[in-house]
């Protein structure tokens, strides 16, 4: 694999060399292993997000490539060189959408990859899985030929790869929230907002005994995910 910080920030396709690939099946395929290959080409080349900042008109909601920040090159290098990784976030950092996008690319370039995402509302993390799909959609035809998908919406949103074995399921918060997980026993884990689970705790630890791969992003808030990062957790 060839890491988010040893590749080129910026996108290098244009609209003509995508028709010249488009023109050329061995390219197609040869840019497709190069996708797996190389996430962050991957994600600022073929991968498309609704955004909302300084990037769009008017601050309205447009649909752009993924944004090729330096913050987001790095911390997607640390998704893949920290298995269990912790960040803060604010609103305008994008990073729902790089957490997203790097449980996606085990989704679709894993294999027998079971990924649970969760945060507090099943109405949000039903978000979560949808902007996974959304991104999945993004993508050139040829390239989603070769990974079909079924998605679900409802009860948190599912997403099923059907070649490789794989699925990004969607899980709430509330009272029983850690058992979910552990019940879904996954290889992949990722709270979104956990300083707004109130059993962030009892989802972690259930975490930690079943999933080889942990992420955990939020904004800032009181609770046991602050003492958490602090390291003032009493157990």
């Amino acid at each position: 694999m060839i890491l988010p910080l040893d590749s080129k920030l910026e996108p290098w396709i244009t609209a003509e060399i995508l028709a010249k690939i488009e023109a050329d099946e061995g390219w197609m395929a040869d840019e497709t292993v190069r996708c797996e290959e190389e996430p962050w080409y991957w994600a600022v080349n073929y991968i498309y997000t609704i955004r909302k900042d300084e990037f769009t008109e008017n601050s309205r909601p447009e649909v752009l490539r993924f944004p090729p920040k330096e913050h987001l090159r790095y911390l997607l290098h640390k998704c893949f060189t920290e298995p269990k990784f912790v960040n803060d976030k604010s609103r305008q950092m994008v990073l729902s959408w790089l957490f997203m996008l790097y449980e996606l690319y085990w989704g679709q370039f894993g294999k027998y990859e079971e990924i649970v995402v969760q945060t507090k509302k099943e109405a949000d993390v039903e978000q979560l899985v949808w902007r996974a799909k959304f991104m999945y959609d993004s993508q050139r035809y040829w390239m989603k030929k070769r990974f079909p998908v079924d998605y679900r919406g409802g009860r948190g949103g599912r997403l099923e790869f059907m070649n490789n074995h794989c699925v990004i399921q969607g899980i709430p918060g509330g009272v029983g929230a850690g058992d979910q997980i552990r019940s879904k026993n996954p290889s992949r884990y990722f709270l979104d907002e956990g300083a707004f689970i109130d059993e962030f705790e009892d989802c972690r630890t259930n975490a930690e005994a079943c999933c080889q791969d942990i992420k955990i992003v939020s904004t800032a808030g009181a609770g046991q995910f602050c003492e958490f990062v602090h390291d003032r957790l009493m157990v």
